[in-house]
């Protein structure tokens, strides 16, 4: 095994979870705080920092090796969580249980939920509220309903709250959520293709076809969609129309296909245009 440890930017000490501690066979991440010799003391992220003790067992898989190779202070790493008692406040970790498809997942998790947490740092701060407040009041919940806080941020993006609604959020939160990944949120692209067949049987035929596809590429831009079109082989070409808006990707395909079938029989040729995917 070798050393797991990332160094990260720093996070807002904050729950991500209505829960105090985590669960038996859950994957958390934690930052080392300290190593000992016998084992190592971290503070768990997404737990606002309760601390937890990975035994120097758990790290190792041979006892000829140094928990420095594998740990080191301010660094984090992806835990499996093997023993909690919530009455003594105990957690216990192990490090080499964690297989590698399980480490990258979760890193991944948790950098969108970082995201997110910083999102709603935004939030709080125009809201002039705390963080912790914030999370009280519908992150916990929002966590709960997703499985992460990044998702409803996506969602808000699309302009779908109907969640976030059900959830009982109060319309302003919910406004700012919307306002905030509006302008953070980079929305999926959606790409429309389709099969265009234009021929054009006068002399100068290829040039009029030519500025029929220049047209249509220009005229994307004013739809505020992008257009790309490609020589299959003669009288085929593709056609891609590309947007974050799903509708407004519809509705362009649409113009564009009427505009250059309109163009083609306009200037003396034939055109259709069939959707592909």
């Amino acid at each position: 095994m070798s050393s797991t440890g990332k160094k990260t930017t720093q996070m807002p000490v904050v729950r991500f979870y209505r829960k105090q501690y985590p669960d038996v066979g859950e994957l958390v991440v934690g930052t080392v705080k300290s190593i000992e010799e016998h084992g190592a003391y971290i503070t768990l992220d997404e737990y606002g920092g309760v601390e937890a003790y990975v035994p120097i067992n758990e790290v190792l898989q041979s006892w000829f090796r140094n928990i420095r190779d594998y740990l080191k202070v301010g660094s984090k790493a992806v835990f499996k969580v093997i023993r909690v008692d919530p009455r003594r406040g105990l957690i216990d970790l192990s490090l080499r249980r964690v297989r590698d498809e399980e480490r990258e997942r979760k890193f991944n998790a948790w950098k969108r939920n970082l995201k997110a947490i910083k999102l709603m740092e935004i939030i709080a701060q125009k809201m002039g509220v705390s963080l912790s407040k914030l999370m009280e009041e519908a992150g916990w919940s929002i966590m709960e309903y997703y499985g992460d806080l990044y998702s409803a941020f996506e969602d808000a993006a699309k302009g779908n709250i109907d969640p976030l609604i059900k959830l009982g959020i109060r319309r302003e939160l919910i406004d700012e959520i919307v306002r905030v990944a509006n302008e953070r949120i980079e929305k999926p692209k959606v790409t429309i293709v389709g099969v265009l067949r234009m021929i054009n049987l006068r002399p100068n035929g290829v040039e009029y076809i030519r500025k029929i596809l220049d047209n249509a590429v220009e005229e994307a831009k004013k739809l505020g969609v992008e257009a790309k079109i490609y020589v299959i082989g003669p009288p085929r070409y593709r056609i891609e129309v590309t947007g974050s808006n799903p509708k407004h990707v519809e509705e362009a395909f649409e113009k564009l296909s009427n505009l250059l079938v309109n163009e083609a029989k306009a200037n003396g040729g034939e055109a259709s245009v069939s959707r592909s995917q």
